[in-house]
């Protein structure tokens, strides 16, 4: 059975709308029908100490059937680390030239990796505002009785 999945798509190096187009590209062949990527939203970096370019970012909706969450975190690193994406051993946030979140996988809550839904996705205007174009009824999972316009409405 195949899981409806929201993901997060970012890129604040290189060309970042030919490396976001790729990367949907990449996505599409882990879908189990058609892909839809919201329109690119541009944003600036969060939680870095130094400064850094802007983002670009998108939200993709598709259904997943091809196993667990754990298993399309491992397929989306694999696609992460095709475009150069090297992770930070100390864990802070750095520039990147693509970064894939699992935002929502069905239903599922669950701690670990991935958490599920993301963490901070609620609190979010860079993935707030692009997956209210590609899910306008979206609700989190755990937090079903507020709206996307609701979570806009109180980000930051």
């Amino acid at each position: 059975m195949a899981a409806l999945v929201h993901l997060g798509l970012g890129s604040n190096l290189g060309e970042r709308e030919a490396i976001l187009q790729a990367a949907a590209d990449s996505v599409q062949a882990l879908a189990a029908g058609a892909v839809r990527l919201s329109p690119f939203w541009e944003s600036e970096p969060v939680g870095f100490a130094e400064p850094a370019p802007p983002f670009l970012n998108a939200v993709a909706r598709f259904d997943y059937a091809g196993g667990s969450a754990e298993t399309l975190l491992a397929e989306l690193q694999a696609i992460e680390q095709r475009f150069g994406r090297q992770r930070d051993p100390s864990g802070k946030p750095s520039s990147r030239h693509l970064d894939l979140d699992i935002l929502a996988f069905g239903k599922l809550r669950q701690s670990g990796a991935p958490e599920l839904p993301h963490p901070r996705a609620h609190e979010r205007l860079f993935v707030l505002l692009p997956l209210q174009e590609v899910s306008p009824s979206f609700r989190f999972p755990g937090r079903e009785k507020q709206t996307l316009d609701d979570l806009i409405e109180a980000a930051p």
